[in-house]
């Protein structure tokens, strides 16, 4: 939520997202994407499956728009013979296809999850994740009744390996992670546990 806002900043006053036609998404479309998904989140951070679905729908959504966004401003850049346009804040790099296809094998299981207290009486904490090559994303899942898999919440989906939580205080927490990439997703870490007070 909070890249999506940062990248709706960006773009708010970018020249390559003025007047532009309605299906390029402008700072308006990810502001709203960003309250969607917020709502989406906490609703699915109590264990509506439903609210998960509906969450994991909206960062595709935003995904997407992202994409688009990102070509956008490539395209104008190239009609204009700008490069400076380009800038949107994301390293926009030139894919080289191959004739050989890409073979991706699953990812590794997380060798090291580490968990560190955010302010204090905040419910905010950190999950720190090591970082492997072939990796892609990041999923981190939470629980307070570990032994029963159906309890198990699905946080934020993430391309780094610090992630945020914020939970509720007074609680004993139970931590998992794992990595996606093209290929699927590894196996679970090993879980650890955090008191929130």
């Amino acid at each position: 939520m909070h890249e999506t806002r940062s990248f709706a900043g960006r773009i708010r006053g970018h020249a390559a997202f003025q007047d532009v036609p309605e299906h390029v998404p402008v700072a308006d479309t990810f502001e709203s994407l960003a309250d969607v998904l917020g709502q989406k989140s906490n609703a699915a951070k109590y264990g509506d499956k439903l609210m998960a679905e509906e969450r994991d729908k909206a960062r595709e959504e935003i995904f997407t728009k992202l994409t688009f966004a990102c070509q956008h401003s490539v395209m104008v850049a190239t009609h204009r013979k700008d490069p400076t346009l380009m800038d949107v804040g994301f390293d926009l790099s030139h894919r080289v296809y191959t004739t050989k296809p890409a073979t991706a094998s699953l990812p590794g299981q997380p060798s090291k999850v580490e968990l560190k207290f955010g302010p204090k009486g905040s419910g905010i904490f950190y999950v720190l994740v090591n970082r492997v090559p072939g990796m892609g994303s990041v999923e981190v899942q939470y629980t307070d009744s570990p032994n029963d898999e159906s309890s198990w919440t699905s946080a934020e989906r993430s391309y780094k390996c610090k992630i945020e939580l914020k939970l509720d205080l007074v609680k004993r927490y139970y931590i998992r992670a794992r990595y996606h990439n093209n290929a699927g997703y590894g196996p679970w870490s090993s879980v650890v546990d955090i008191v929130l007070s």
